[in-house]
């Protein structure tokens, strides 16, 4: 529980988000796709954060 004080707002989010993706790709026949879903968790993770971000001002 400490461990979770210490850690910010966007570390515990970013968890969750792996957490919740990593559910999809459990079963064993993506064991020879880990790399794959890790960059695919990436550019999903990116994806997220960014939509997440105020539009830009002109």
């Amino acid at each position: 529980m400490e461990q979770l004080r210490k850690q910010s707002a966007a570390e515990l989010e970013r968890a969750e988000f792996h957490e919740r993706f990593a559910r999809s790709f459990t079963d064993a026949r993506f064991d020879g796709l880990r790399d794959a879903v890790a960059a695919l968790e990436e550019l999903a993770w990116r994806q997220h954060c960014e939509q997440r971000r105020p539009p830009p001002t002109h």
